[in-house]
């Protein structure tokens, strides 16, 4: 069927949800009242950048979700304040106050080409990597990000699958 994706003839999948494992999301925010920050993605054709109303408060908050697997960032930062970098897989309600752990594994952090980290670092939702640094007005920042889709496999796969399948819209 068009949009479905039938796994090894176990579970039938829409392809949306399958996008679920397969996109990082980063949520970006220059903390301080009034501040914003332009977000230029320099490479990587697949990210987009959205407005994050739920990350807004004190500093205009933005998620960006990324199907590239590598991909490079300008941040220009509007006032000085507290650069606040996210790292976290996509978000999927089980219920009203519990989220699937779509882990995303994020293997390499640059800033400015100081490597953050070099290193397999799975986050999720509930448990993002968090890079905070103090910029000031005018601020350009370049980002580096690079990641892979969790190794989730065979029966894990799935199981969580199925999981995703019965939350869909959620």
């Amino acid at each position: 069927q068009y949009g479905r994706y039938n796994l090894k003839g176990d579970v039938c999948v829409d392809l949306s949800i399958l996008e679920l494992l397969e996109t990082a999301r980063i949520d970006i925010k220059n903390q301080g009242e009034g501040n914003d920050v332009k977000i230029r993605v320099l490479s990587g054709e697949h990210c987009k950048v959205l407005p994050a109303p739920w990350f807004s408060k004190n500093g205009t908050g933005y998620t960006l979700v990324a199907e590239d697997k590598n991909f490079l960032l300008e941040l220009e930062c509007v006032g000085t304040g507290n650069l606040v970098i996210r790292l976290l897989g996509r978000c999927r309600h089980v219920s009203e106050n519990k989220r699937l752990p779509l882990f995303v594994d994020y293997t390499r952090l640059a800033v400015n080409d100081e490597v953050i980290f070099w290193e397999l670092k799975p986050q999720w939702n509930d448990r993002p990597y968090v890079l905070n640094r103090q910029v000031t007005d005018g601020e350009k920042i370049k980002v580096e990000i690079s990641w892979s889709a969790h190794g989730y496999k065979g029966a894990e796969l799935t199981k969580f699958i199925s999981l995703l399948n019965m939350t869909k819209g959620k």
